[in-house]
């Protein structure tokens, strides 16, 4: 399946879900849909995406959560970025060296 097709396919999700009525029933079709085409096909896709087909039922649920997945699918489509991680700070990373770096130097000393 071309990169192209997921987006449109994603581009229908995202307006299905934010029409001032939402019909649950069918963004979760569509999603299920995409999400088949995507595992037959055996394309690799963002986790962000793996994740958006997965959780309509979250989404319907909780609207803080669908807008969350939303605003990220919306970036993914608009840039083509995407982040799969947890956001760690430098400061935690220093903060990490820190303390182990006096962990060793403890246990040697």
């Amino acid at each position: 399946m071309a990169i192209s097709n997921i987006q449109d396919c994603l581009a229908a999700i995202l307006a299905a879900e934010e029409a001032s009525s939402v019909d649950w029933p069918i963004v979760d079709r569509l999603c299920d849909e995409l999400d088949r085409e995507l595992y037959a096909s055996g394309e690799e896709v963002p986790e962000i995406v793996a994740h958006f087909l997965s959780d309509s039922n979250i989404r319907a649920r909780d609207a803080l959560y669908g807008d969350a997945q939303r605003e990220a699918i919306r970036t993914y489509l608009e840039t083509g970025d995407y982040f799969d991680g947890v956001a760690f700070p430098w400061w935690g990373c220093f903060a990490l060296l820190v303390v182990t770096g006096g962990v060793i130097a403890l246990a040697v000393a």
